[in-house]
């Protein structure tokens, strides 16, 4: 059996700006090098990342592949890992101090857990902004998992992942088609395979910048249509996993979990292409039946004006308020002062 405990893979493409200071900070863990590994895989990069990395020597694995996708990079990191945890991290984020211990405190304190996830520092690299992630709304421990679990469940983005080895083997190898979402993929999926934990601290720093590809919103009309192409494959794979391991999408709070993609489908589907008010009021309508079990009465009440309110404003001056609204941070503690859904909010896709 390998004595490496922690398998650090990460995953990169063009990075080569950033790429050391990913490492730079795996290695600054307090975790022994004889029970840690770092494993840098390299989809195809056509930039300085491979000079940058050899600088590091026999400290770190250094993996190229053609050109693939996240999926594909990420399914060969988990291929050539050879410890017990494998914790993932995008090229472009760094590991904060204790991370790796932390992480596998948690494992051991939670022998039958297939992933651990934690909060981050989202720092904007452009004007320096950092900011802590709110408290994740994330099922942590129980297993099998209730009706109200799987739709409190939630997790963060790639950097604050990791996972038991053998435990995460039945989603794996995760499908080529998602050249984005392989993180998403494992965190919807996990799920369903054994119980999960949450910390509630920021163990990495997250960054976004220009080139992120998850900050299309600013970006030219052909990524959003892109990141909604991927959004579809996304959900098709994640719903035929499930029907593949035999669970039955008839059963309601399997019917409500997947429900949760279609919604956050329709949400980018409506930034990219419009809606209509009937397709607009149809999903926030889906929406509150989604959730609506982990609602108050009251907030049940408040949803429904707001469904009416999104079909006789229509979607763009609907969503164009709903932003002014939310920016107001005095507005939103007062809706949730006044009129809380629940004693943990679960954010609209």
């Amino acid at each position: 059996m390998s004595r490496l405990l922690l398998s650090a893979v990460l995953n990169t493409y063009n990075y080569g700006c950033f790429i050391e200071e990913a490492v730079e900070s795996v290695l600054a863990q307090d975790c022994p090098a004889s029970e840690m590994e770092i494993l840098v895989v390299d989809d195809g990069s056509t930039d300085d990342t491979a000079d940058r990395v050899r600088k590091f020597g026999s400290r770190v694995r250094y993996l190229y592949k053609p050109n693939g996708g996240q999926s594909s990079a990420v399914n060969l990191g988990f291929e050539h890992a050879q410890g017990g945890i494998v914790a993932l991290l995008d090229a472009d984020d760094v590991w904060l101090p204790g991370k790796a211990r932390a992480v596998l405190e948690a494992f051991a304190a939670n022998p039958s857990a297939v992933m651990v996830t934690h909060k981050r520092i989202v720092w904007d690299a452009a004007t320096g902004a950092a900011d802590e992630d709110e408290d994740l709304p994330v099922l942590s421990g129980a297993f099998p998992p209730t009706a109200t679990d799987l739709l409190r469940h939630a997790a963060s983005s790639t950097s604050a992942l990791s996972f038991r080895a053998n435990l995460v083997q039945p989603l794996l190898p995760i499908p080529k088609s998602l050249v984005l979402h392989a993180d998403s993929y494992l965190i919807a999926l996990s799920v369903l395979l054994a119980p999960v934990v949450a910390l509630n601290q920021p163990l990495v720093r997250y960054r976004i910048h220009e080139r992120n590809l998850f900050q299309f919103a600013k970006a030219e009309q052909e990524r959003a249509q892109n990141r909604l192409r991927w959004l579809r494959e996304f959900t098709r794979e994640i719903k035929a996993w499930m029907s593949s391991h035999d669970f039955d999408l008839r059963d309601p709070a399997l019917a409500a979990y997947a429900g949760r993609f279609d919604l956050i489908e329709q949400t980018y589907r409506f930034s990219a292409q419009g809606a209509s008010r009937g397709e607009f009021y149809r999903h926030l309508r889906q929406h509150a039946r989604v959730y609506e079990p982990l609602w108050t009465r009251r907030y049940r009440a408040y949803r429904m004006l707001l469904s009416l309110a999104g079909f006789i404003l229509g979607y763009e001056r609907f969503t164009g308020l709903r932003k002014r609204y939310r920016d107001s941070g005095a507005a939103l503690r007062v809706r949730k002062e006044l009129l809380p859904a629940r004693s943990t909010e679960v954010a609209l896709p």
